[in-house]
Parts: C-alpha cells; sequence; structure tokens
C-alpha cells in the first residue's frame, strides 16, 4: 500500500473520545460537510473514537448549552468545536489533540470587510487582531471566535452555568459574544488559550458574494 495520511503513522495518538460539536441552521455548506467527513475517516484510522453532534435551533446560546451536554453525556475527554461554515484539513483534529494543551484553537478570517483574524491577545483590543504570522511555538491569548477551537470537557466541571452568555460592555456600548465570555471564563479558571499558528493558515471561513457585470470593469 502506497503512503498517504491516511496511513501515516506521524498522526497516531493515545486512545481519546473526542465530540464534534457543531451549532448549525437549516443547512450547513457542503465544503464544511465534506471536511468534515474526511476528517472523522482520518480521526477512526488513527483509533480517535469521533462523535459528531449537530444543534439546528434557533437560539445560538441554548445550542452550545445543549451540545457541551451532550459531550459530557457521551464521556468526550475533549470537545472540538466546528462552526458549519469552516473549510479546514482532515488532520485538524489530530494536530489539535497532539499539542496536548487544555484548550487550543486555530485562528481564521472574519466574514466581514476588512478582513482580520478572530483571535485576539487582548480581549476589548479589537484593532490588534493576532497576525497569521506562523510561529514555532503556540501563541496564547485571550480570545478567539470558537470556529475551530478544541477544549478538555472536564474543564466545564470549572466553570458555573450558563457556560456560554452574552456580557453588556459599556465602554463599547456593545455585547460580547459568547465565545469570547466563554475564552474569559476558561482563563479565571486557570488555564490558559493558545492558538496553532501553522494549522490558522490552512483555515478558510465561507461567505457569500455578489456578483454582478462591475466585476468585469
Amino acid at each position: 500500500m502506497k503512503n498517504s495520511v491516511f496511513n501515516s503513522s506521524k498522526w497516531t495518538i493515545k486512545k481519546n473520545k473526542l465530540a464534534v460539536l457543531l451549532p448549525v441552521r437549516d443547512t450547513m455548506h457542503s465544503a464544511t460537510a465534506m471536511c468534515l467527513l474526511e476528517m472523522v475517516k482520518l480521526n477512526t484510522m488513527n483509533n480517535l473514537d469521533t462523535h459528531v453532534v449537530m444543534d439546528a435551533s434557533t437560539v445560538l446560546l441554548t445550542q452550545r448549552e445543549r451540545l457541551a451536554l451532550e459531550a459530557q453525556k457521551i464521556g468526550a475527554e475533549y470537545m472540538l468545536w466546528i462552526d458549519s461554515d469552516m473549510v479546514f484539513p482532515a488532520t485538524t483534529a489530530l494536530r489539535l489533540l497532539g499539542h496536548e494543551e487544555p484548550v487550543v484553537c486555530a485562528n481564521y478570517v472574519r466574514r466581514q470587510m476588512p478582513p482580520k483574524g478572530v483571535a485576539y491577545e487582548k480581549i476589548f483590543e479589537w484593532q490588534n487582531p493576532l497576525s497569521f504570522d506562523v510561529k514555532d511555538e503556540l501563541v496564547p491569548i485571550e480570545g478567539i471566535g470558537m470556529g475551530c477551537f478544541m477544549m478538555k470537557t472536564s474543564i466545564l466541571d470549572e466553570i458555573s452555568r450558563p457556560w456560554f452568555e452574552f456580557a453588556w460592555t459599556p465602554a463599547s456600548d456593545d455585547w460580547l459574544g459568547e465565545d469570547m465570555t466563554l475564552c474569559q471564563k476558561i482563563i479565571n479558571a486557570g488555564h490558559s488559550i493558545k492558538v496553532d499558528t501553522v494549522l490558522s493558515n490552512e483555515l478558510r471561513h465561507l461567505g457569500t458574494w455578489a456578483f454582478g457585470p462591475d466585476l468585469l470593469k
């Protein structure tokens, strides 16, 4: 048999149980579905017991709470949060697990202009997002979006419920999202959050674009 990523020992890890959690609406991108399929295939070939769980309800906070509870019921050692509009390599879960960190994530570009990443070394310093420069080591941060976010399930036991909530921020006159508030809770519980900058450069965030004749000019 020829060598390939699917039979390589490069990604072999100790046996774990992983819950891949996706909050979705009525549909998810076909490209995301293909990435998910390839990742589960590779995980299975490397003895990583992978459970994919989706929640299609309408309130994001409720979705995340339900998905986290399901990860606990499954008995998953780790949770990998994936958004339904992400493109990621099949090796994503194995690479993040290989870091052996309580919380490790990948950065990605938001679906707005001007484009910038969703990871921040300091929460509230929104004009200074983490760069996509590749580093040899993981980069510690304070906050990040949860489009590709791995954490130990046991951390939930150290955080009071609700795990996911919005927080009003008078200084900026807006709401802090459930992703950033979870990051704050994780750090307050004594854990660090780190970013894999190599994997970050391989992720894509799917959006929409209106094609018109103006593009031909």
